[in-house]
């Protein structure tokens, strides 16, 4: 059962130990899932459990140790972090990977999802780190019509756009 805990600053963080196996990756996506769920963040649940699975394989594949952390915390209203520790040495990041190879992509995708990721140093280990961001919501602006103070001019407006609608349609159906 993972953590659940608030940081001195009312920041939600949610932990948990897992073993360094494959099997993890289907845990640690769960774990992620239900966090961004439950802060009202589900927009980013494709991307965290991508990343979080990404990370894990790394974890698995190429650190020492019978365990690894899987961490998300709520950094922002509309910002997650994901991030798993291991104890292998950081390294400098992705390698170019062979175009015919079935896998070294993984933080050419994590990249990819992310607005900002990161290796950071532990000195005994690693944390690899990804930085999610619900998509700012662009709005279109209404199209302009004018407002009249004097709700007799807006309804006379009203009319006339009508009126000029239907003579162009009525136009429009003699043409044809």
């Amino acid at each position: 059962m993972p953590r659940t805990l608030v940081t001195a600053d009312g920041v939600p963080v949610v932990t948990e130990s897992l073993p360094r196996m494959a099997a993890s990756a289907s845990i640690a996506r769960d774990i992620v899932r239900q966090a961004v769920e439950t802060w009202g963040l589900a927009g980013l649940a494709d991307s965290a459990t991508l990343v979080v699975t990404e990370l894990v394989a790394n974890a698995v594949m190429h650190a020492r140790g019978d365990s690894i952390r899987v961490t998300v915390t709520r950094v922002a209203q509309r910002r997650v972090w994901v991030a798993v520790v291991d104890r292998a040495p950081a390294s400098e990041g992705p390698r170019p990977s062979d175009p015919l190879a079935e896998g070294g992509r993984g933080l050419i995708l994590v990249e990819a999802v992310s607005a900002a990721w990161g290796v950071d140093d532990l000195g005994w280990g690693k944390r690899v780190w990804a930085e999610l961001q619900v998509p700012a919501v662009v709005e279109t602006p209404a199209p302009s019509v004018p407002i009249y103070s004097s709700p007799c001019a807006q309804v006379v407006y009203v009319l006339t756009v009508a009126a000029v609608a239907a003579l162009i349609i009525s136009g429009l159906a003699a043409h044809r």
